[in-house]
């Protein structure tokens, strides 16, 4: 079955006071954007191609979709100009027979639809009259002069505005939201726990909740019912999360009630009042990357660098062997890399303008290469890199250098998160993941250490890296 997808009407969160960058259909539910829900479902339906048209937006979509292979099936993309029907597009499309059935759905309504409704044509209606605007039909149906299709009422998932979101979410966590895939380990009934997170003894679970990975909740917190909370989140004590979303990498600090709101980095969304409110203080809600800007100075320990000599030293015959390895076996040289600096100002000047402070460090491998575990880690990334520690460019653990390139492909809040850090030869992601991560889980990690960055941290690292390096698992 041809699966239509009309995802050129995309809308943001938007109300008195502002609003959200992020696109409704991004929104998480349970650990994945409900685009990402939208096109597992239709998959599921039996769909062998999906025709997309887009407007606004297209190159985040395209790079989201990509090119079907994630969701087996084949993809094919059609830009259109904003304001132009699609319907007329469908009527007049060579590619679609006149008699040929097809499912038409968009970004804003998950209708629960199954089989049974995939048989007669019929447009997709809520209870009280709403069109959700999928329908299952040919061109014939879409012609001005058609009679209009059947309506079918079924229950629908809704991100257009903040509540519906919220509904969505409360639906879906309390299993009214029809068959949909969700990530994360189930601890008990309701209460899903992502990897790495880290929960106080006496933070209260009340289900249904979902947690995301590599999440702090402090002492004395409540996080539910009907509460996600995104990955690389912090929720500092005696914080309550009542009936809310808690976005990707933010953090609510101590003594607060969120109840009814999404939550992303600063900007606080209250759906009951359909209202935006940017916090400036830190004790309300900020992104966790927030620091004092004047602290821009690159410290490395002279005990690490001396510890790194030593290493390195020690070291040195392995080393040797790796690069006649490199050279030989692989025909690789060792590549001098240009990155970016990090502990510059972090204005939104020097944002938007290229960051001018570079630095050159020599690597055998790039991080997206690491497919194979701490051990290969230590082989390719930690030997080279104990000699950057030794002149001073870098930690043992922090956060991985980018290029320019690289760099200037990060979003904002990200870019900020990377200025303000301290670089390192081994990161949180190199310790939790075999093989490299999807950008949102790598932001998360990065996020989270940001937050947690201290000498203790650091040793636990340290000890699980050594016992990742003797027995291949972390934990």
């Amino acid at each position: 079955m041809k699966v239509i997808c009309d995802f050129t009407h995309s809308r943001r969160l938007h109300a008195d006071g502002g609003g959200f960058e992020t696109l409704s259909c991004f929104l998480p539910i349970m650990g994945k954007p409900f685009l990402q829900h939208v096109l597992e479902y239709v998959s599921r339906l039996g769909a062998s191609s999906l025709v997309l048209f887009l407007s606004g937006n297209a190159d985040r979509f395209e790079r989201f979709i990509g090119d079907g292979e994630r969701w087996g099936v084949k993809i094919s993309y059609h830009l259109v100009k904003e304001g132009v029907s699609v319907h007329e597009r469908i009527r007049n499309a060579a590619w679609m027979g006149s008699q040929e059935m097809f499912l038409l759905c968009n970004n804003a309504y998950l209708p629960c639809i199954d089989e049974t409704h995939m048989h007669e044509p019929a447009r997709f209606v809520l209870e009280n009259g709403t069109e959700t605007g999928w329908l299952l039909g040919t061109k014939t149906h879409l012609s001005v002069d058609a009679a209009p299709l059947r309506a079918t009422v079924v229950e629908a998932l809704h991100v257009g505005s903040a509540q519906s979101y919220l509904d969505a979410l409360a639906r879906v966590l309390g299993r009214r939201g029809g068959p949909l895939v969700v990530l994360g380990k189930e601890l008990r009934p309701g209460v899903w726990v992502g990897p790495g997170t880290r929960i106080h003894p006496t933070c209260t679970l009340t289900a249904p909740v979902y947690i995301g990975s590599q999440v702090n909740l402090g002492e004395h917190t409540i996080i539910g019912p009907d509460s996600e909370i995104g990955s690389g989140c912090i929720v500092d004590n005696e914080s309550n999360i009542i009936g809310s979303s808690i976005l990707a990498g933010s953090y609510v600090g101590k003594h607060l009630d969120v109840r009814g709101c999404i939550v992303n980095q600063n900007t606080i969304f209250n759906a009951q009042l359909n209202s935006a409110y940017v916090a400036v203080d830190e004790i309300l809600a900020t992104s966790v990357e927030s620091e004092d800007d004047s602290v821009r100075v690159l410290k490395i320990p002279l005990g690490s660098r001396l510890i790194a000599c030593m290493l390195g030293l020690a070291t040195l015959p392995l080393y040797t062997a790796v690069l006649l390895v490199n050279a030989v076996v692989y025909r690789r040289r060792t590549t001098r890399l240009a990155v970016v600096s990090m502990r510059q100002p972090t204005t939104d000047e020097a944002i938007v303008s290229e960051p001018g402070l570079t630095l050159t460090i020599p690597i055998l491998r790039h991080r997206s290469e690491m497919c194979k575990g701490v051990r290969s880690h230590a082989l390719w990334i930690l030997l080279p890199g104990l000699w950057t520690i030794v002149r001073g460019k870098s930690r043992f653990f922090g956060i991985p250098y980018r290029t320019k390139e690289d760099f200037g492909k990060l979003s904002t809040d990200w870019q900020n998160l990377y200025l303000k850090s301290n670089p390192g030869i081994i990161t949180e992601a190199d310790i939790l993941y075999d093989e490299y991560p999807e950008d949102e889980m790598l932001f998360a990690s990065e996020m989270y250490y940001r937050v947690v960055d201290s000498f203790a941290y650091n040793r636990s690292l340290l000890l699980r890296y050594i016992k990742a390096l003797f027995t291949g698992r972390t934990s």
